[in-house]
Protein backbone atom coordinates (compact mmCIF):
# COMPACT_ATOMS: atom_id res chain seq x y z
CA UNK A 1 0.00 0.00 0.00
CA UNK A 2 1.21 3.47 -1.00
CA UNK A 3 1.33 6.44 1.74
CA UNK A 4 2.04 9.91 1.87
CA UNK A 5 4.53 10.51 4.03
CA UNK A 6 5.32 13.74 4.12
CA UNK A 7 3.41 17.34 3.55
CA UNK A 8 4.77 20.66 3.33
CA UNK A 9 4.47 24.03 2.29
CA UNK A 10 7.15 26.73 1.25
CA UNK A 11 7.50 29.93 -0.45
CA UNK A 12 9.73 30.67 -3.78
CA UNK A 13 10.30 34.31 -4.04
CA UNK A 14 12.59 35.09 -7.13
CA UNK A 15 14.38 37.44 -4.62
CA UNK A 16 16.03 34.36 -3.02
CA UNK A 17 17.65 34.04 -6.07
CA UNK A 18 18.40 37.60 -7.46
CA UNK A 19 19.16 38.93 -4.24
CA UNK A 20 18.53 42.82 -5.29
CA UNK A 21 19.70 45.50 -2.33
CA UNK A 22 16.58 46.41 -0.85
CA UNK A 23 15.78 43.36 0.32
CA UNK A 24 16.72 42.29 4.11
CA UNK A 25 19.24 39.31 3.39
CA UNK A 26 18.66 37.96 6.98
CA UNK A 27 15.18 37.62 6.36
CA UNK A 28 15.96 35.47 2.87
CA UNK A 29 18.32 33.96 4.72
CA UNK A 30 15.72 32.60 7.54
CA UNK A 31 13.34 31.31 4.54
CA UNK A 32 16.26 29.30 3.18
CA UNK A 33 16.81 27.91 6.13
CA UNK A 34 13.55 26.76 6.48
CA UNK A 35 13.58 25.12 3.14
CA UNK A 36 16.58 23.20 4.34
CA UNK A 37 14.53 21.76 7.02
CA UNK A 38 12.16 20.56 4.61
CA UNK A 39 14.79 18.84 3.07
CA UNK A 40 15.83 17.01 6.34
CA UNK A 41 12.35 15.81 6.51
CA UNK A 42 12.53 14.07 3.00
CA UNK A 43 15.68 12.48 4.54
CA UNK A 44 13.82 11.47 8.00
CA UNK A 45 10.32 10.34 5.41
CA UNK A 46 12.08 8.57 2.72
CA UNK A 47 9.98 9.01 0.07
CA UNK A 48 10.14 7.18 -3.39
CA UNK A 49 8.88 10.89 -5.26
CA UNK A 50 8.25 14.11 -4.18
CA UNK A 51 4.97 15.84 -6.11
CA UNK A 52 5.34 19.15 -6.11
CA UNK A 53 2.19 21.89 -6.67
CA UNK A 54 2.83 25.49 -8.15
CA UNK A 55 1.82 27.86 -10.17
CA UNK A 56 2.78 29.56 -13.36
CA UNK A 57 3.81 33.05 -13.30
CA UNK A 58 3.17 33.60 -17.30
CA UNK A 59 6.27 31.52 -17.98
CA UNK A 60 4.90 28.62 -19.17
CA UNK A 61 1.79 28.78 -20.47
CA UNK A 62 0.34 32.74 -20.16
CA UNK A 63 -2.06 33.30 -23.97
CA UNK A 64 -1.33 29.55 -25.86
CA UNK A 65 -2.66 27.32 -22.95
CA UNK A 66 -4.08 28.10 -19.86
CA UNK A 67 -5.01 24.59 -18.16
CA UNK A 68 -6.39 24.89 -14.01
CA UNK A 69 -4.28 21.61 -13.21
CA UNK A 70 -1.85 20.18 -15.20
CA UNK A 71 0.66 16.97 -14.92
CA UNK A 72 4.19 17.58 -16.07
CA UNK A 73 4.73 13.84 -17.04
CA UNK A 74 8.22 14.02 -19.43
CA UNK A 75 11.39 12.06 -18.35
CA UNK A 76 12.97 15.39 -16.83
CA UNK A 77 11.16 18.51 -14.66
CA UNK A 78 12.83 20.88 -17.50
CA UNK A 79 13.21 24.14 -14.89
CA UNK A 80 15.43 27.37 -15.44
CA UNK A 81 15.32 30.89 -13.70
CA UNK A 82 17.68 33.90 -13.08
CA UNK A 83 20.26 32.03 -15.55
CA UNK A 84 20.30 28.66 -13.82
CA UNK A 85 18.98 25.13 -14.90
CA UNK A 86 17.35 22.34 -12.64
CA UNK A 87 16.55 19.02 -14.48
CA UNK A 88 15.41 16.28 -11.51
CA UNK A 89 14.44 13.12 -13.34
CA UNK A 90 10.03 12.61 -13.10
CA UNK A 91 8.65 9.71 -11.49
CA UNK A 92 6.82 8.88 -14.96
CA UNK A 93 5.09 5.74 -13.37
CA UNK A 94 3.74 8.08 -10.66
CA UNK A 95 3.12 10.72 -13.01
CA UNK A 96 0.77 8.80 -15.72
CA UNK A 97 -0.92 7.28 -12.49
CA UNK A 98 -1.68 10.04 -11.31
CA UNK A 99 -3.07 11.50 -14.76
CA UNK A 100 -5.15 8.37 -15.25
CA UNK A 101 -6.56 7.91 -12.10
CA UNK A 102 -7.28 11.88 -11.58
CA UNK A 103 -9.15 12.14 -15.32
CA UNK A 104 -11.03 8.62 -14.36
CA UNK A 105 -12.42 10.90 -11.27
CA UNK A 106 -13.43 13.31 -13.40
CA UNK A 107 -10.73 15.72 -12.94
CA UNK A 108 -10.25 17.40 -16.32
CA UNK A 109 -5.99 17.11 -16.30
CA UNK A 110 -3.65 18.90 -18.88
CA UNK A 111 -0.09 16.99 -19.40
CA UNK A 112 3.36 18.28 -20.70
CA UNK A 113 6.18 16.08 -21.78
CA UNK A 114 8.43 19.06 -22.52
CA UNK A 115 6.80 22.20 -20.60
CA UNK A 116 9.64 24.82 -19.05
CA UNK A 117 9.00 25.34 -15.26
CA UNK A 118 9.91 28.26 -13.72
CA UNK A 119 10.66 29.66 -10.12
CA UNK A 120 7.85 28.25 -8.29
CA UNK A 121 9.47 25.24 -9.00
CA UNK A 122 13.36 26.12 -9.24
CA UNK A 123 13.35 27.09 -6.05
CA UNK A 124 12.90 23.82 -4.10
CA UNK A 125 14.50 21.79 -6.22
CA UNK A 126 17.38 24.22 -4.76
CA UNK A 127 17.17 24.46 -1.35
CA UNK A 128 14.35 21.56 -0.62
CA UNK A 129 15.28 18.64 -3.17
CA UNK A 130 18.72 20.03 -3.42
CA UNK A 131 20.77 16.77 -4.25
CA UNK A 132 18.91 14.10 -3.17
CA UNK A 133 17.68 11.03 -5.57
CA UNK A 134 14.56 11.56 -5.16
CA UNK A 135 12.58 11.49 -8.34
CA UNK A 136 9.79 14.51 -8.84
CA UNK A 137 6.05 14.76 -10.10
CA UNK A 138 5.51 18.44 -10.91
CA UNK A 139 2.00 19.71 -11.13
CA UNK A 140 0.65 23.30 -12.35
CA UNK A 141 -2.13 25.03 -10.39
CA UNK A 142 -3.71 28.14 -12.16
CA UNK A 143 -3.44 30.39 -9.68
CA UNK A 144 -3.06 33.85 -11.57
CA UNK A 145 -5.28 34.06 -14.73
CA UNK A 146 -9.11 33.70 -13.70
CA UNK A 147 -11.16 31.75 -13.75
CA UNK A 148 -8.77 30.24 -10.57
CA UNK A 149 -9.78 26.75 -9.13
CA UNK A 150 -11.77 27.66 -5.61
CA UNK A 151 -9.99 26.19 -2.82
CA UNK A 152 -12.53 23.34 -2.14
CA UNK A 153 -12.13 21.87 -5.80
CA UNK A 154 -8.34 21.85 -4.99
CA UNK A 155 -8.66 20.29 -1.85
CA UNK A 156 -11.14 17.57 -3.29
CA UNK A 157 -7.90 16.67 -6.19
CA UNK A 158 -5.67 16.20 -3.25
CA UNK A 159 -8.56 14.09 -1.64
CA UNK A 160 -8.35 12.07 -5.51
CA UNK A 161 -4.73 12.08 -5.40
CA UNK A 162 -4.40 10.57 -1.37
CA UNK A 163 -7.13 7.91 -3.30
CA UNK A 164 -4.23 7.01 -5.61
CA UNK A 165 -1.73 7.04 -3.61
CA UNK A 166 -2.97 4.69 -1.45
CA UNK A 167 -3.80 1.98 -4.17
CA UNK A 168 -0.17 2.15 -5.10
CA UNK A 169 3.08 0.98 -3.89
CA UNK A 170 5.21 4.11 -3.13
CA UNK A 171 5.75 6.27 -0.45
CA UNK A 172 4.96 10.04 -1.56
CA UNK A 173 5.95 13.55 -0.40
CA UNK A 174 3.53 16.55 -1.19
CA UNK A 175 4.93 19.70 -1.36
CA UNK A 176 3.07 23.27 -2.11
CA UNK A 177 4.88 25.65 -3.62
CA UNK A 178 3.39 29.30 -3.02
CA UNK A 179 2.64 32.23 -0.56
CA UNK A 180 1.96 34.13 1.23
CA UNK A 181 0.33 37.58 0.70
CA UNK A 182 1.79 39.64 -2.07
CA UNK A 183 0.34 41.75 -4.44
CA UNK A 184 3.08 41.18 -7.90
CA UNK A 185 3.05 44.26 -10.31
CA UNK A 186 0.27 46.25 -9.18
CA UNK A 187 -0.07 49.48 -7.22
CA UNK A 188 -0.39 47.35 -3.60
CA UNK A 189 3.17 45.57 -4.14
CA UNK A 190 4.05 47.50 -0.67
CA UNK A 191 1.35 46.63 1.31
CA UNK A 192 0.84 42.96 1.74
CA UNK A 193 -1.90 42.01 3.87
CA UNK A 194 0.09 40.49 6.37
CA UNK A 195 -2.97 40.47 9.20
CA UNK A 196 -4.79 37.75 6.48
CA UNK A 197 -1.36 35.89 6.56
CA UNK A 198 -1.12 35.75 10.49
CA UNK A 199 -4.87 34.69 10.84
CA UNK A 200 -4.42 31.90 8.31
CA UNK A 201 -1.39 30.69 10.65
CA UNK A 202 -3.36 30.83 13.38
CA UNK A 203 -6.17 29.33 11.64
CA UNK A 204 -3.84 26.24 10.05
CA UNK A 205 -1.67 25.86 13.53
CA UNK A 206 -4.89 24.95 15.16
CA UNK A 207 -6.23 22.63 12.79
CA UNK A 208 -9.16 24.88 11.48
CA UNK A 209 -8.75 23.92 7.49
CA UNK A 210 -12.10 25.09 6.69
CA UNK A 211 -11.27 28.36 7.98
CA UNK A 212 -8.65 28.56 4.25
CA UNK A 213 -10.82 26.19 2.43
CA UNK A 214 -14.20 28.05 2.42
CA UNK A 215 -12.69 31.08 0.81
CA UNK A 216 -13.42 31.67 -2.88
CA UNK A 217 -11.08 32.91 -5.17
CA UNK A 218 -11.91 36.76 -4.96
CA UNK A 219 -11.43 36.72 -1.26
CA UNK A 220 -7.98 34.80 -1.73
CA UNK A 221 -6.94 37.79 -3.95
CA UNK A 222 -8.08 40.76 -2.54
CA UNK A 223 -5.67 39.74 -0.05
CA UNK A 224 -2.49 38.77 -2.60
CA UNK A 225 -3.03 34.85 -1.13
CA UNK A 226 -4.27 32.83 -4.85
CA UNK A 227 -0.63 31.71 -4.60
CA UNK A 228 -2.09 29.47 -1.20
CA UNK A 229 -4.19 27.18 -4.16
CA UNK A 230 -1.56 24.85 -4.31
CA UNK A 231 -1.54 24.52 -0.33
CA UNK A 232 -5.53 23.62 -0.83
CA UNK A 233 -4.25 20.74 -2.65
CA UNK A 234 -2.39 19.57 -0.08
CA UNK A 235 -4.45 20.00 2.68
CA UNK A 236 -6.89 18.04 1.13
CA UNK A 237 -4.40 14.69 0.74
CA UNK A 238 -3.45 15.54 3.91
CA UNK A 239 -6.46 15.58 5.71
CA UNK A 240 -6.61 16.30 9.60
CA UNK A 241 -3.39 17.83 10.65
CA UNK A 242 -2.25 20.81 12.11
CA UNK A 243 0.11 23.15 10.56
CA UNK A 244 4.16 23.68 12.45
CA UNK A 245 5.40 26.74 11.06
CA UNK A 246 8.78 27.19 10.28
CA UNK A 247 9.65 30.08 9.08
CA UNK A 248 7.34 33.47 8.53
CA UNK A 249 9.09 36.87 7.05
CA UNK A 250 7.41 39.97 6.53
CA UNK A 251 9.46 41.18 4.21
CA UNK A 252 8.41 44.81 2.12
CA UNK A 253 6.58 43.25 -0.21
CA UNK A 254 5.69 39.84 0.53
CA UNK A 255 5.12 37.34 3.59
CA UNK A 256 7.09 34.32 3.09
CA UNK A 257 5.94 31.22 4.86
CA UNK A 258 7.58 27.71 4.95
CA UNK A 259 5.35 24.81 6.87
CA UNK A 260 4.97 21.45 7.04
CA UNK A 261 1.30 19.66 7.98
CA UNK A 262 1.64 17.11 10.80
CA UNK A 263 -1.13 14.15 11.66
Amino acid sequence: MGKIVAAMATMHAPQLFTRPPEENPKQLDAGIAAMRKLGQVLDETKPDALVIFASDHMETFFLQSVPTFAVIAGERAKTAFAGRTWNPAIHQKLAEDLLEGLVHRDFDMTYSQDAVLGHSFAAPFEWILGTRDIPVVPIFVNTYLPPLPRPQRCAALGRAIAEIVAAKPERVALLASGGMSHYPGTAKYYEPAFDFDRWCIRELENSHTGSFLNLTPEQLDEVGNTEMLPWAIVLGAAGAQHMELLSYQETSHHGHAVARFLP
